[in-house]
């Protein structure tokens, strides 16, 4: 049976936990578990089992690590969490050292709704903070490789289905031209075929911060329901990306983006329902 140490975890687990966290920023996610660290670990070292109350071991020697190369760096390790979203009292000190609140020393002690506002609060000067690739670069270089589930469950659901070349086409073309939805700059190029945690794949998801916008095309060759099967998935992508979020809140806007007009009924419900349409013509 293979084993692991606690130095082993504060020396060599920072590295696959920024990993982890760099990807949860690039895909809009709020937070990483404990459980998926731990996961990562057990993979990576060929250990039968990590104990997960000893991640806090990981997250506190990346933070450090982090303050060494930048002493102002957001605290990212805030985003490590429980299964609920909320981090462990390994944060207490680190929330202390920055905003030298007494109230901070315990932050376990304090009620869930303030907690919840403390990482708030943390999470907008994280995703704001443009340095975490080179902070990250410069601590552990380019070469940590992460064992990707992600992946292996994309390929398993997606790639036996059909897509059309007119769905594909229109799909790439406004996940590189979100100006023609109306999208401001700052949201830059949009990710496409993004897998939610329902099991859901978006067609293009752009994000900018806290804001989201889901975006589910429909080519030319869509027919008067898929069309409407359209609107129900932009609502479906909607609400699940606000609850994978939970319990912090975000703003998600789902976008059905059409190559013709709505039926006039269709284009109510849609309204109705708070999706916006959008009709962009490259076929």
């Amino acid at each position: 049976m293979v084993s692991y140490t606690v130095e082993q975890l504060r020396g060599d687990g920072p590295q696959y936990a920024m990993a982890l966290l760099l990807n949860a920023l690039e895909r809009g996610e709020p937070f990483v578990t404990y459980g998926s660290i731990k996961r990562e670990l057990e993979n990576q070292w060929g250990v039968d089992t990590i104990f997960p109350t000893q991640i806090g071991n990981v997250a506190g020697s990346l933070m450090n690590q982090i303050l060494e190369a930048d002493k102002d760096a957001p605290l990212i390790n805030l985003l490590i969490t429980r299964n609920n979203g909320i981090p462990g009292a390994g944060v207490s000190s680190f929330l202390y050292g920055r905003y030298k609140k007494k109230k901070y020393k315990d932050f376990e002690s304090l009620p869930k709704d303030e907690k919840i506002a403390v990482v708030e609060h943390e999470r907008k000067l994280i995703f704001k903070y443009p340095h975490w690739k080179k902070v990250s670069e410069s601590l552990f270089g380019n070469d940590v490789q992460l064992v990707d589930e992600e992946s292996k469950f994309y390929d398993h659901h997606y790639s036996s289905s059909g897509e059309s070349y007119e769905h594909k086409t229109l799909k790439k073309y406004i996940a590189n031209n979100p100006k023609s939805i109306g999208l401001a700059s700052r949201y830059g190029h949009g990710d496409e075929e993004v897998l939610l945690l329902s099991g859901d794949i978006v067609d293009v998801s752009f994000a900018s911060g806290i804001d989201f916008k889901m975006v589910e095309v429909k080519s030319i060759k869509s027919s008067g329901d898929d069309l409407q099967r359209g609107i129900y998935q932009c609502v479906k992508y909607r609400e699940v990306k606000k609850a994978e979020h939970a319990p912090y809140v975000v703003n998600v806007e789902s976008i059905l983006v059409t190559e013709r007009a709505l039926p006039k009924e269709l284009e109510y419900r849609a309204k109705t329902l708070g999706v916006i349409h959008k009709v962009v013509m490259i076929n």
